[in-house]
């Protein structure tokens, strides 16, 4: 298993991964399926866990001024509970600290229990709720840098 940035050609089988792994996800009418990952791509944010064979899901990310925001991490439902979530975080996390960066934060659908569960286990917690596009957002952060040793 590793981790890899996503090209121009992992364009389709990224779209088809989001599909499967959100099967219930409703677009913005003016937007099409795709497009932001596309542009993820091409900013070169978006990372991909893979077998030799086969993407198995994948992570987007941004580094803001003081924190790396993770725009969305899917994984194929076949590899549900196999820790591939928790590595394309984890990857996220060492991605901030190598920015020097104080936080990874990100937000989840506030209906969606089993991600309240996987983020709080993996250090997150909640900052904040709102609604936002229609949706019920929950906000969760984790501080990454190194806690300063009191003599």
């Amino acid at each position: 298993m590793h981790i890899r940035a996503a090209t121009a050609s992992d364009l389709a089988v990224v779209v088809g991964c989001e599909s499967l792994a959100f099967p219930t996800f409703r677009y913005n009418q003016d937007v099409e399926p795709g497009g932001n990952l596309a542009l993820r791509i091409r900013e070169g944010s978006l990372y991909l866990i893979c077998t030799r064979e086969r993407v198995l899901g994948y992570i987007s990310f941004s580094s803001n001024v003081d924190h790396l925001f993770v725009h969305i991490i899917a994984v194929l439902p076949a590899f549900h509970d196999q820790g591939l979530g928790s590595q394309l975080l984890a990857f996220a996390e060492k991605e901030a600290q190598r920015l020097r960066l104080r936080s990874v934060t990100l937000f989840t659908d506030s209906d969606i229990a089993q991600n309240h569960i996987f983020y709080r286990r993996r250090g997150y917690h909640e900052t904040d709720r709102c609604g936002e596009g229609g949706f019920s957002r929950v906000y969760y952060a984790k501080d990454v840098t190194p806690q300063a040793r009191s003599t």
